[in-house]
């Protein structure tokens, strides 16, 4: 597993450089990051950001398959449609974003390297 305060600060980097009006996922972050059996580690630090100042667009994190929390007054709802990010009803009554559409998925690679993980699954570094 990579080194913590390292991994943190590579997700709160990745959930950054997400655009306006657009989501990625927990599994999609991980794989940006060179770990991509370590998704459910960057859900843990999505959730802990939510807590944070100054605020991060954590919003802007979804589930693998587009699911939004539901959690509290529905703020990541809120907050992503006054991005003007459309959340639909799943069939299960679930409230959803439609990744094809909204999502944010450039290769890994792809963004401008800051720093390294140390422990990373294929050596890539990390940043945005």
């Amino acid at each position: 597993m990579p080194n913590t305060r390292e991994f943190n600060l590579a997700v709160h980097q990745v959930i950054q450089a997400i655009p306006r009006g657009k989501v990625s996922t927990c599994g999609h972050i991980a794989k940006l990051l060179g770990v991509p059996s370590q998704a459910r580690q960057v859900k843990a630090v999505v959730k802990f950001i939510t807590h944070t100042t100054p605020p991060t667009p954590w919003y802007r994190v979804v589930s693998t398959s587009g699911i939004i929390s539901v959690h509290g007054p529905n703020a990541q709802q809120h907050l992503l449609e006054e991005e003007g990010v459309e959340i639909s009803i799943g069939i299960a009554g679930e409230n959803r974003v439609h990744l094809n559409q909204w999502g944010w998925f450039p290769d890994p690679g792809s963004l401008k390297i800051v720093g390294t993980i140390k422990g990373a699954e294929d050596g890539l570094e990390w940043g945005a």
